[in-house]
């Protein structure tokens, strides 16, 4: 490992940061609707909720229980 390299490791470096919104979170739930429209699919999302309070929410919303979501 280069100086560099071990310097971004230990300092914990990101190079491209997940924001902290409820977009993100693991708590964050929604209902998807499949619609059609001119011959063709969409998805929308309804329903955004959290899973902790189970109040609506909004998706660049956030609060102090924010957990990222796993990623796979």
């Amino acid at each position: 490992m280069s100086k560099q390299s071990e310097a971004k490791a230990k300092q914990g470096y990101v190079a491209k940061a997940i924001p902290q919104t409820c977009c993100n979170c693991a708590h964050f739930a929604s209902d998807i609707e499949t619609k059609e429209s001119y011959g063709g699919k969409w998805e929308h999302e309804t329903n955004l909720r959290c899973k902790i309070g189970g109040f609506a929410v909004k998706k660049m919303g956030t609060c102090d229980e924010f957990e990222p979501k796993e990623t796979a």
